[in-house]
């Protein structure tokens, strides 16, 4: 057993150094956050907001309220009602008269899906797509709250050494809102330690992640894809999968967005129920990542099991207390890391103070991941 621990300690220092190195690319490339900047760099990007919603009438008119508040110009946003059983299309056509910038309302028929040969959200999503205006699409669900520097911070991370939009695609951060419970305080945690690899694996050249909820490409950039042909398969995976497809292809520069002003907070699983039937859903897209990315992926994490299984075993079958140490040293240089993303993205106290207990919890939690993965493809969203 201590030979297991030392290979997974070997994996975990090597890991969290490469996380540290590819999240200071990503500052050291990133512009000034927008609250210190002073500039208006991206100042006239034209942005086009696409909205997929499906059943979203309570959550849908906050959303709206928020991008009614945004303070960059020119956007306009684009909701695509698919196949409501409630009053979201009715409320979102009801803002139309007197929204402060354009906004248009595309309604998906049922069978429209199937008809298509896609995954009802990615069928909605790309028909939003085709009703944009504008070169520059910015993506977010109805349950979000983007603050009203949403759109500036991204206009100005898309702007590229020649002073106009280069195309990149964006990957940007997308917390969960602090709640009380111990389900909110883990997801939270997840959120930040998937970010802190999301953003590494950007600045280290390997983008492998992104979130619906918060993410921003070019309009034509599906076009050059051939849609979401390449993820049709898979429920979710309008983000990562697109993100690893254009690393694939080389279509479009992967920049990750360093500035808090960019997030955009959404409401946690209320329930460990509701929780699990995301992960379940999300899960499912795993099984299309490439080779490479799940390799690296299930090294990261089975490697932080092995070492949480290692400690205790080591102590109380064999007496020997040095895995406490290994583990020790491991959460100190990961509590360091993910605390560049807490600092730099949002700081929330309570998750550097609960870190060991929720990384215990992590180690165990994705290898239910990875079984959920290997479960067949969920047919509901």
């Amino acid at each position: 057993m201590l030979p297991v621990a030392l290979v997974a300690f070997a994996v975990q220092l090597a890991v969290w150094a490469a996380v540290a190195v590819g999240l200071r690319r990503v500052r050291e490339g990133a512009p000034v956050p927008l609250a210190e900047a002073g500039d208006t760099s991206g100042a006239g990007v034209p942005i086009s907001v696409v909205v997929a919603a499906r059943d979203e009438a309570e959550r849908l008119p906050t959303l709206l309220d928020a991008l009614a508040a945004q303070t960059h110009r020119p956007f306009e946003v684009v909701v695509v009602d698919d196949r409501s059983t409630d009053r979201t299309g009715a409320l979102a056509e009801w803002r139309v008269d007197g929204f402060p910038v354009p906004l248009r309302v595309v309604r998906v028929a049922d069978g429209a899906p199937e008809a298509a040969g896609l995954p009802p959200k990615k069928h909605a999503l790309e028909r939003g797509v085709e009703a944009a205006s504008h070169a520059r699409l910015a993506f977010t669900d109805a349950d979000g709250r983007p603050g009203p520097d949403w759109l500036a911070a991204l206009a100005r991370a898309a702007v590229g050494e020649s002073g106009a939009d280069d195309g990149a695609v964006l990957v940007v951060y997308g917390p969960y809102v602090h709640d009380p419970g111990a389900l909110n305080r883990f997801v939270r945690y997840e959120t930040v330690q998937t970010a802190a690899l999301a953003a590494a694996g950007v600045g280290l050249g390997r983008p492998w992640h992104a979130v619906g909820r918060n993410f921003s490409y070019p309009r034509d950039l599906l076009a050059r894809l051939g849609g979401f042909a390449h993820s049709a398969g898979s429920l979710s995976g309008d983000d990562d999968l697109l993100v690893q497809e254009v690393a694939r292809t080389g279509a479009a520069p992967v920049r990750y967005v360093w500035d808090p002003a960019a997030a955009v907070p959404t409401p946690a699983p209320p329930t460990w129920r509701a929780f699990w039937r995301q992960k379940r859903r999300h899960a499912s897209a795993g099984t299309h990542y490439a080779p490479g990315v799940l390799v690296g992926l299930g090294a990261v994490h089975l490697s932080n099991l092995a070492l949480w299984v290692a400690a205790p075993v080591l102590h109380l079958a064999l007496g020997v207390p040095y895995g406490w140490g290994l583990l020790a040293a491991k959460l100190l240089l990961q509590r360091s890391v993910i605390g560049d993303v807490l600092d730099g993205l949002g700081d929330e106290a309570d998750l550097r103070l609960w870190q060991p207990l929720l990384d215990g919890a992590s180690a165990v939690y994705h290898q239910i991941l990875a079984v959920l993965g290997a479960l067949p493809t969920p047919k509901r969203w």
